[in-house]
């Protein structure tokens, strides 16, 4: 296993472990004790990773591929299902964190973008105001100096 050699990723999965635990023994123990739960829920996600994961193996064996897989027992199957359920659900708590921090920057990221709309178009009606008046002087300036050219004359 490649991420065994390193200690970061030692402690993220030991973490990840460590925190959907209590959760799949909670759905562990409604598999027990609600044989739809375990029928519906738990199980056929246990039975289709097993089927996968030995198709798989023997294809990278170079095997042939049986008809059909045997499943897996009950209890296994329960544990195994419950296992994977749990990760999954804390895969989709830190899934649904990073969508709702992504979220939160694209808000914000949108919200600096318009204030610096808003700032250019002041920037830009100040700049307007400051040709017009620019322009009016220089048409003063055109009408004195042609005033002073009257009067010399």
């Amino acid at each position: 296993m490649v991420i065994g050699s390193f200690p970061v990723g030692k402690i993220f999965i030991h973490g990840v472990k460590r925190i959907s635990k209590p959760f799949g023994d909670l759905l562990i123990w409604m598999g027990k004790h609600h044989p739809f739960i375990r029928r519906y829920i738990i199980i056929p996600p246990a039975q289709l990773y097993n089927t996968f994961e030995v198709r798989s193996k023997l294809r990278m064996l170079r095997l042939k591929q049986p008809r059909r897989i045997p499943p897996l027992s009950t209890p296994v199957a329960t544990r195994l299902g419950a296992d994977m359920l749990s990760e999954a659900f804390v895969f989709g708590i830190g899934a649904g964190l990073i969508y709702y921090e992504l979220s939160k920057t694209y808000t914000k990221t949108k919200k600096q973008n318009q204030e610096i709309e808003d700032q250019k178009r002041v920037l830009d009606e100040c700049v307007d105001c400051i040709s017009a008046d620019v322009e009016r002087n220089q048409r003063e300036i055109n009408w004195i100096k042609a005033a002073l050219k009257n009067v010399e004359k």
